[in-house]
Formats: structure tokens, sequence, C-alpha cells
């Protein structure tokens, strides 16, 4: 079993999500979870190359191309961390969120080419966990010999990149999920972005950008009135930021 080095190549330095550059709301993580299985990263890749090898999917024709419909078809299933994050925007914008309204939104509006969300991973290939590495198995490219050859050669131009378009598409907002890699998020957002602790999320601020530092969606124990708060702080700022155009 063997990936196609050469298309692998041109994933890693291409792809980073899903929805639109231009969408007013953008979530950040480390990298998608899955990618157990060799047949699973292979099919995904295929799928990519069949879209057209573009930095960013429609998160729906992604996942209904590779057979995972339940997501985006109903009834809808919800998935974790894409669920939290539909929390969060309704409850930026004041509307009602209950289940039936997540559900609507994670199948209509999230992660969507025409839409309003920006939804990248800071590395490109899926991984089941930090500690579990397939890709020496799969593939010959020396920087997947192990994670740690990995992580150097993508994370610093790959910042620089989501950087560079943050600066270029000016999002509303900006929520990077995860405690554990505030260093990265904070070489993201910029150095003159300073973050301050307020209620169990780090907030700064840079030419009408709201930065957020958030924990995992997928977190155990996390109530979903912490997701609901942090939709609140965003509402405030978009409130101020309408009244001061």
């Amino acid at each position: 079993m063997h990936l196609d080095d050469s298309l692998l190549d041109r994933f890693i330095h291409t792809f980073y999500g899903s929805g639109t550059y231009s969408g007013k709301y953008w979530f950040i993580g480390l990298e998608e979870g899955g990618g157990s299985s060799f047949d699973e990263v292979s099919k995904r890749i295929s799928i990519w190359q069949e879209l057209g090898k573009q930095e960013l999917n429609d998160i729906a024709e992604f996942h209904l191309q590779i057979n995972m419909p339940e997501y985006f078809t109903d009834p809808v299933k919800i998935q974790k961390t894409w669920g939290q994050i539909a929390r969060i925007i309704l409850s930026s914008q004041g509307k009602s969120v209950t289940l039936s309204d997540i559900k609507v939104y994670q199948r209509d509006m999230l992660g969507r080419k025409s839409k309003e969300t920006c939804l990248l991973e800071l590395l490109p290939l899926q991984s089941p966990n930090l500690s579990t590495w397939h890709y020496d198995q799969w593939s010959g490219l020396e920087i997947l010999k192990n994670r740690a050859a990995y992580n150097k050669f993508c994370l610093p131009w790959r910042c620089v990149h989501i950087r560079s378009q943050i600066l270029s598409y000016r999002p509303r907002v900006v929520v990077f999920y995860s405690y554990s890699y505030r260093n990265l998020w904070e070489q993201i957002a910029g150095p003159d972005v300073t973050f301050t602790e307020q209620s169990n999320m780090w907030i700064g601020e840079s030419n009408g950008t709201l930065f957020l530092i958030m924990k995992h969606p997928a977190m155990r124990g996390i109530k979903n009135s912490y997701f609901e708060s942090i939709g609140k702080v965003i509402f405030s700022h978009l409130q101020r930021e309408n009244a001061n155009p």
C-alpha cells in the first residue's frame, strides 16, 4: 500500500480546509481527525484531486463524494466540532440555538464555498491522534518519516500562509481551538495582537478582526454554555464594529 507521493506532496502544499476565505467567521484547528486507514486517506486525496486540487473545498460536496452524507443530508447527524462551531456562530448572531437550528446550520452553511465560514487546518493530513503515525508506511516522502519531521517542515510556512490570508481577507472573527497550540495561534495572529485571558478564553484584536483562542470543541466535559459564551463575545464585537464602521 503506497500513496502517490507526487499527489500527496501537492496536497500537503495546497490543502487548507473548507469554506471561503471571504467568510467573516474563520475557525482554525491543528489537523483533522481520522486517517486511521490507508483506504480512507487515499480516498480523501483522490476526491480532493477530482474536485480540482484547491486550497478550500466545499465541505458538503467533499463529504458526499467520500460517502459520508450523514452530516449534510437529513436526518443530519451533528459532528461534535462542527456542531459547536455552529452553536458559536448562531449565538454570535443572536439567533436560537436548538439542536434543530445547529443541524440546519451544519447542513446548509458550515464550510460551504458560497456562505460565511472558513474552516482551516494548520496541518494538512488527517491523523487519529498525536501519538499515531502511519504516513511513513504509506509514503516515501522524507518529510513524512515521522511526525517530528512533518511538523518541522509544515508548521513554519503554513503559519505564514494562513497569516497572509488573514491580512488579505480581513475576516471579522478568527477563532483558534485548543489551548495546547497557543504559541502557534499567536504566530498566526501576528505580533500586533496581544491576547488577554477572559472567562476561559484568550482574546485579542487587530484592524477590526477579533481573535479568540478557545478550548477544543471535542474536549470532554465542556458544557454547551461555554461555546454560547464565545458567541456572545463575538456578538458584542460585531455590534461595536457595526456601530463604528
